[in-house]
C-alpha cells in the first residue's frame, strides 16, 4: 500500500503530462543541475532556470521531486520567460541527501530554503509550493516574511482556529474526487516500475518529524505581501482558506474545478493562475 501511494504522489506530474491534461514543457529552456551543502552537512540538489528577472523559489510535495512537480508540467519554463527560477529537491527527496533520522527534517527543511537563498544571494523572492511545499511556504511566511515578494500556497492552507467557522467551511467543501484519478493511478504504477527504488526509510523519517512538528503557528494579520492559494475542488478548498480569506490583507483564492489533491498540480488553470499572480505582483 505504501509503495502504491508513493507512486501516486511521486509520478503525478509526469503521468498527467503523458495523459495530455497539462501543457507540454518547452524544449527551449533547460534546467541546470546544481548542489549546495546545508549547514548541517546535508548535500542538497536544486534545479535552476536562468531567466532574467526577479527570483522564484518553488518547493515540491511529500515524496515528489523538483523536476516532477515543476518542470514536467511546464511551470518552470513558463516562469523562466520573466524570472530566475529555483527548484529545490527538499532533503530526503530527489537527488538530495536522504538522512534516515527524523531529527534531520522538520525545522531543518525550513532552514534549507533560507540557506539556499543566502547561498544564491537572493534577498527576496516569489516563494511557493504544493502540498508539503505549500505548507513549507506557510512556515517560511511566519519565519522570514521579509524574504517574500509574494507567496503561493498550493494543495495546502492554514487551519481554521474558530470552531464554528471551521464547521461552516467543512460543510462548504465539495465531496467527491477527480474522475480521472483511477486511470492516472494506473499510469503512476506503470511509470514507477521503471524508476529506481524510492528511499522509504527517508520518507518515513520525514513523516515522523512532521508528525511531531506540525502544525506551526502563524499570525496572518502581520503578512503584508500578496498571497495566493490554489486548491482542487475536491481538496477541502474552503477549510484550507477560510482563515486566509478573513485575515490576509492581500489574498487571491483559486479553486480548480473537478480536481483533487493528486491532480490539481498539473491542471492548466493552476499554471496559468500562478504565473499570472507572480507577474502581476512583480516589482516594477
Amino acid at each position: 500500500m505504501l509503495k502504491s501511494f508513493v507512486a501516486a504522489v511521486a509520478m503525478a506530474s509526469v503521468a498527467l503530462v503523458g495523459c495530455g491534461t497539462g501543457p507540454a514543457p518547452s524544449a527551449s529552456v533547460e534546467p541546470v543541475d546544481r548542489w549546495f551543502t546545508a549547514s548541517d552537512g546535508v548535500k542538497l540538489h536544486y534545479l535552476e532556470l536562468e531567466g532574467k528577472g526577479t527570483p522564484v523559489v518553488l518547493l515540491h510535495g511529500y515524496m515528489g521531486t523538483a523536476g516532477g512537480a515543476w518542470v514536467a508540467p511546464g511551470f518552470a519554463q513558463a516562469l523562466a520567460a520573466r524570472h530566475r527560477v529555483i527548484l529545490l529537491d527538499q532533503r530526503g527527496h530527489g537527488e538530495s541527501d536522504k538522512p534516515h533520522e527524523a531529527a534531520a527534517y522538520g525545522e531543518r527543511m525550513v532552514t534549507d530554503v533560507i540557506e539556499l537563498m543566502d547561498h544564491l544571494e537572493i534577498g527576496k523572492a516569489h516563494i511557493g509550493g504544493y502540498s508539503m511545499g505549500g505548507s513549507m511556504t506557510r512556515v517560511l511566511m511566519a519565519r522570514v516574511p521579509e524574504r517574500f515578494i509574494t507567496a503561493t500556497i498550493g494543495g495546502a492552507g492554514v487551519e481554521e482556529t474558530d470552531e464554528a467557522l471551521k464547521a461552516e467551511a467543512e460543510a462548504r467543501d465539495p465531496k467527491g474526487t477527480d474522475p480521472e484519478e483511477p486511470q492516472i493511478l494506473e499510469r503512476f504504477n506503470s511509470a514507477m516500475e521503471e524508476q529506481p527504488e524510492p528511499d522509504y526509510a527517508a520518507y518515513e523519517a520525514v513523516a515522523i518529524a512532521w508528525g511531531t512538528w506540525w502544525p506551526q503557528p502563524i499570525d496572518l494579520t502581520r503578512i503584508d505581501f500578496p498571497v495566493q492559494a490554489v486548491n482542487g475542488e475536491f481538496d477541502n478548498p474552503y477549510s484550507r482558506t477560510m482563515r486566509m480569506t478573513r485575515e490576509l490583507s492581500q489574498f487571491e483564492n483559486v479553486i480548480v474545478p473537478g480536481r483533487s489533491h493528486l491532480t490539481t498540480i498539473v491542471d492548466p488553470l493552476y499554471l496559468q493562475s500562478l504565473v499570472a499572480f507572480i507577474n502581476t505582483h512583480d516589482p516594477q
